[in-house]
């Protein structure tokens, strides 16, 4: 099978104890039934404290929800005993995610790890294909793959050569053709269009939907209702962040646009990029706007504070995804908007 990686995907590496948000805290850690089977087969000491450490699948977190494996030094102590190997699933995988498409694998890391954030950031936008050993998985509808991986390649080359802010209102619009097209059992793409018509921008409102998502750090709300109360200093997104922008919008599309495949949805995908990449590049400006600067390395930690808060909730995400069709401040007028912000 074809397996199709951004091109920055092997430049990942776990930075372990350097790490200032470690994933070993604060995360339901399941142990796969693989490794739980070797976990209850491991002698000596390392064996008896997984063992005493392990409850209905899970890794018992200590005070400070940490993972009782990590130890003072902020290394794991089954990596350094046992070997890379004998990690369990998530913590091997994480942070890089899988998705299948019948003949196809596609995959990538995730933008809520601080180092995979500054790969992100600091990578190209192209992608690589391998051939990889098939694995089972189920089949899709191959027409609307086909027809969604074409969509997709229409909208990459946009992101990546076009001013940037009609590159995602043009595609806000052409997600809302696509849709319709699919709705009707038409698999044709739509022409792509210069997006010209905007409504009115309802930053405070589309800020304050962030305030009703469930928490994951009980630093994000306070933090999101702070930079609310910036939204008057706001005037635009900055010029200098525009190429972080693309490759967060770039990330987005790729992760999330194929799983239309799946449900036919493509709407609340695009919108999802759309509006990740404007707030994203707005938490950038209020950063800059409060300390005078939002350079490289407080975009890629800004970045991951957001993905963890927004992508690492099926709870969040779901309600995002009904937002886009309930919220009129998350219309596609309103978002398309919010790219050319001028102040209020």
């Amino acid at each position: 099978m074809i397996f199709r990686t951004p091109e920055y995907y092997g430049d990942f590496c776990c930075i372990a104890d350097k790490c200032r948000d470690s994933c070993c805290i604060g995360w339901e850690i399941e142990i796969d039934p693989e490794t739980s089977e070797l976990y209850r087969n491991t002698d000596g000491a390392i064996g008896e404290r997984l063992r005493e450490n392990i409850r209905d699948n899970c890794f018992v977190l200590t005070d400070g929800e940490r993972c009782p494996f990590l130890n003072e030094h902020g290394l794991c102590d089954i990596y350094r005993t046992l070997g890379e190997d004998s990690l369990c699933q998530i913590c091997s995988d994480h942070p890089r995610y899988f998705e299948w498409f019948g003949s196809v694998k596609e995959g990538g890391i995730g933008l809520c790890c601080e180092e995979a954030a500054r790969v992100i950031l600091s990578g190209g936008m192209g992608f690589s294909e391998c051939e990889v050993p098939d694995e089972d998985c189920s089949g899709c509808d191959s027409e609307l793959f086909e027809l969604l991986l074409s969509a997709r390649e229409v909208i990459f080359l946009h992101l990546r050569g076009d001013d940037l802010s009609t590159a995602i209102c043009s595609a806000v619009d052409f997600a809302d053709e696509l849709q319709e097209n699919i709705d009707n059992g038409e698999y044709a793409l739509p022409e792509w269009r210069t997006s010209t018509n905007h409504g009115t921008p309802e930053l405070s409102a589309v800020l304050g939907i962030f305030t009703e998502l469930e928490p994951i750090d009980e630093s994000w709300q306070p933090y999101i209702r702070k930079c609310i109360t910036a939204s008057e200093g706001f005037r635009g997104l900055r010029p200098e962040h525009t190429e972080y922008l693309r490759r967060i919008a770039v990330y987005f599309i790729f992760r999330y646009f194929l799983k239309g495949t799946f449900d036919g949805e493509i709407i609340s995908r695009v919108r999802l990029a759309a509006l990740s990449t404007f707030v994203i590049g707005y938490l950038w400006d209020c950063r800059a706007l409060e300390y005078g600067s939002c350079d490289f390395e407080d975009c890629a930690v800004t970045a991951k504070d957001y993905s963890k808060e927004v992508e690492y909730s099926e709870e969040n995400l779901a309600f995002l995804c009904d937002a886009f069709y309930e919220r009129e401040c998350l219309s596609a007028e309103s978002i398309k908007a919010l790219f050319h912000f001028e102040g209020e």
